[in-house]
């Protein structure tokens, strides 16, 4: 029997998506959901799928009355979470890549005494990645490329913790997908693949 996820801890048995919606329906209508509703008198606009044109009218009705299907709203929201990650990629591999060129560049001029950074300096660093750090770097001198493997090494850990969760969904994506809609299954986001993925924006730093 499908599985309807009520949220992220219960789960409840259900005798068919069919039975669920007409239920759904039901409850609204006794909550008086669907009174007074926007744009009411005209109209309704049908909602139109190509993976499941059979649940078109049940689909139109639920959207009408705000509701969305469970494994609607996952995969929105893998979908969301999935280009937030794109996004911390892209920008730790452009924020890795411009240090560390500033850094080799440093080191190829006669060193000179070093400059103060600022007691905010980290804290601002770890602002804009979202960093956790333990203890702070040294703030007396100059970025290093140690201090920089560091925090290659905390963007890593914290892109394969945002991979673990987007790889939950999936599987709650997976449980709450009606049968005939298989074909919609997403692609498990392993800890492997996610390690791979990053390493590869991000290569390990040369010492």
């Amino acid at each position: 029997m499908p599985i309807r996820h009520e949220d992220d801890y219960r789960r409840k048995q259900i005798r068919s998506w069919d039975s669920w919606i007409d239920e759904a329906i039901l409850e609204a209508q006794e909550r008086g959901d669907f009174d007074n509703l926007p744009h009411h008198g005209k109209p309704i606009a049908i909602v139109e799928t190509s993976f499941a044109p059979d649940m078109n009218a049940a689909l139109t009705t639920l959207k009408n009355a705000g509701y969305a299907p469970t494994w609607m709203e996952l995969d929105r929201e893998i979908t969301q979470k999935k280009e937030e990650m794109t996004s911390f990629l892209e920008r730790s591999a452009t924020w890795l890549r411009e240090k560390a060129s500033q850094i080799q560049g440093e080191s190829a001029t006669p060193a000179a005494e070093p400059a103060r950074q600022p007691a905010g300096f980290w804290a601002r660093i770890r602002r804009l990645l979202n960093f956790a750090a333990e203890v702070d770097p040294p703030v007396s001198r100059q970025i290093t490329l140690e201090d920089l493997a560091m925090i290659r090494s905390r963007m890593r850990d914290q892109y394969l913790e945002r991979a673990a969760t987007v790889d939950k969904k999936v599987t709650e994506f997976h449980s709450a997908l009606p049968r005939n809609l298989w074909h919609l299954e997403r692609m498990r986001l392993t800890p492997d693949q996610a390690a791979r993925t990053f390493d590869a924006a991000c290569p390990p730093l040369a010492g």
